[in-house]
């Protein structure tokens, strides 16, 4: 669904996280040493890199106010009722035969029939219900990914207006309200994995442009293959 998330597989030869505590030491110590020799265009390009605007947005808060999210979400839980009342159906005829087999002689022709029809409705019930699944599954995964699309076309319209050279995402993760030693310890598990995936510890008001994304939301966004979503030209691209 929209509100998953998974961690980036990180190369075999990466740096173990201790010693990446120790880079920027390291990287400052060698600059230091080399300082006399920068040039022109690096001190440069450090000014740049010092005047970048940067934002943050609350992906989550964003989406669940999506018009077109709250759409598709509707449109999935209504077919998801839909086929638990078929499914209800079936279970109900299931005990049916059940009941009906029961009270049947061993033996005859007609337990016979009823007990084969209890089965072969068993395994299309087994059937229907994975193949459903798998359905919703990929459904959800193309609603995830068109919503996300929408996203990030919103979130780059406001930054070019806002002048925001970078926007990361913002997650707020709440405390639980049970001692840390109570939780289970899947939830444990599942506070620290968002932890080690957060890349926002803090962000201030005046860098969250949460509000502005969602306002830009509520205005129907332009087709995916719309021209004003066509892939801009960048310097330096080829032709």
């Amino acid at each position: 669904s929209l509100l998953r998330t998974g961690a980036v597989p990180q190369p075999a030869m990466s740096i173990p996280p201790v010693l990446r505590m120790f880079l920027p030491a390291s990287a400052a110590l060698a600059l230091l040493v080399s300082a006399s020799a920068q040039t022109a265009k690096e001190a440069s390009a450090t000014r740049a890199a010092r005047g970048l605007t940067v934002g943050v947005v609350d992906v989550i808060k964003a989406v669940e106010q999506y018009p077109r999210y709250i759409k598709l979400r509707s449109e999935l839980e209504a077919s998801i009722q839909q086929y638990e009342a078929q499914l209800q159906e079936m279970s109900a005829r299931a005990d049916e035969l059940r009941g009906t087999i029961q009270v049947l002689a061993e033996g005859s022709q007609e337990r016979a029939d009823k007990e084969f029809e209890y089965k072969l409705l068993l395994q299309t019930q087994d059937y229907r219900n994975k193949a459903y699944r798998d359905q919703m599954q990929v459904q959800d995964l193309r609603n995830t990914l068109s919503v996300y699309e929408d996203l990030e076309y919103v979130i780059g319209v406001v930054a070019r207006r806002k002048k925001i050279g970078l926007v990361l995402q913002k997650q707020n993760i709440v405390p639980s309200a049970q001692p840390i030693e109570d939780l289970a310890p899947k939830e444990v598990q599942a506070r620290v994995q968002a932890y080690d995936r957060l890349s926002v510890w803090y962000a201030g008001d005046e860098v969250d442009i949460t509000g502005d994304v969602i306002k830009e939301l509520m205005i129907p966004v332009p087709d995916r293959n719309s021209p004003e979503r066509a892939p801009k030209s960048r310097p330096g691209d080829k032709e």
